[in-house]
This record gives C-alpha cells, sequence and structure tokens, in this order.
C-alpha cells in the first residue's frame, strides 16, 4: 500500500507506482489525463497501445483532471483551516503536511487514494471497480461492497466512510480467504 506522499507523488510529479501497479516513471497521472498524447502507453512490439481498451474521450479524462484538483484545493484549505486557496498543485504537495498537521493522515490518505484509482481506472491501466450488490460489508453490515477481479490479486473494500474493521478502525478490505467470507454473507431479493 502506498504512503500518501507516494500517491501525491503519483498524481503530481512522476508515476512510479507500487508492486501491485508498476508505474512507468513517465509523467505524473493529472498530467497524462490533461495531455491526450500521454493517455496512450507504448505497445511492447512498438507502435501505441490502448492502456485498457481505448484512452479516454477528452472531455471525460479532463473532467476527472478538474474534479480531482478542485477538490485538493478544498482539501487543502480545509486542513490548514483557512478560506484562503491557492494553485491546485501547491494545494496538492501541501496535503501530505497539511494531514499530518490536523491528526487526519488515515482519512486523507484514503480521499487521496481514491483520487489514484480513479486516474488509473480512467487512464485504462486498471480495470473498473464492481458493485457487489447483494453482499454485505461484514463490518457495518451495509451494501457497500465494491470489488476488482484483477488476475493476480482479487480484492473488495468497504465504501462507507462510517465503517470501522476492528483490526485497522478503517474501512474494511478483504483479500485472500476474507474475501470469500462475502459469498456466504449475501442478501437475497425481497421475500413476499
Amino acid at each position: 500500500m502506498q504512503t500518501l506522499d507516494d500517491l501525491v507523488a503519483d498524481l503530481l510529479d512522476r508515476f512510479r507506482g507500487d508492486d501491485q501497479h508498476p508505474g512507468d516513471d513517465g509523467p505524473g497521472l493529472l498530467e497524462r489525463l490533461d495531455h491526450l498524447p500521454l493517455r496512450t502507453r507504448p505497445a511492447a512490439a512498438g507502435g501505441h497501445a490502448p492502456p485498457g481498451s481505448r484512452p479516454p474521450t477528452s472531455l471525460e479524462a479532463v473532467s476527472w483532471s478538474q474534479r480531482i484538483k478542485r477538490e485538493a484545493v478544498l482539501l487543502d484549505a480545509q486542513l490548514r483551516d483557512s478560506r484562503r486557496t491557492q494553485p491546485w498543485d501547491r494545494a496538492l504537495k501541501a496535503i501530505p503536511p497539511g494531514a499530518e498537521n490536523a491528526g487526519r493522515e488515515p482519512e486523507v490518505r484514503r480521499i487521496v487514494a481514491r483520487w489514484h484509482g480513479t486516474v488509473l481506472t480512467v487512464l485504462g491501466l486498471r480495470g473498473p471497480s464492481v458493485h457487489f450488490r447483494h453482499a454485505l460489508c461484514l463490518a457495518c453490515g451495509q451494501r457497500t461492497v465494491y470489488g476488482r477481479a484483477d488476475d493476480d490479486r482479487p480484492r473488495a473494500w468497504c465504501v462507507n466512510d462510517a465503517c470501522e474493521d476492528g483490526d485497522t478502525g478503517e474501512p474494511a478490505r478483504y483479500e485472500g480467504n476474507r474475501l470469500y467470507l462475502l459469498t456466504t454473507n449475501t442478501t437475497t431479493g425481497s421475500t413476499a
């Protein structure tokens, strides 16, 4: 799992990634969203191949980029407890120390990780997540479980911010044997 500093660096400076999603040390993920030629990567056999099925449309990619930048500016101002904002790139760089000073590092890390994951999905570098609508979260009992069936690492997680796993104090995550517990904890349709 990447640190908050690593996530911000991937978004802003250079995409280095982690063990599950190795980066190519190319431009930051937000820059890739903003510039069409950066939305595809070179294919192994030469030429350019789309990371997923095809690169995102300009409007979709730029829309996500602007949304994340706007949220970063607002989050930075909130962490500093200030009504004044700063440019998005400075705000994004200021988020890790601001989260540490405000004592909100786990919460802010989840927010930035969601931005990071969204950008990877929009760029086609990672498949989309799927809502497990019949599965109940084992920690909070809500139907708020999403998952991704990557070949090497299937996993699921609860998106309910009020959910707290007894072990970590964060929303529940399901990997390995724990993932299979969700299949026995499902709801059925309405009974009449």
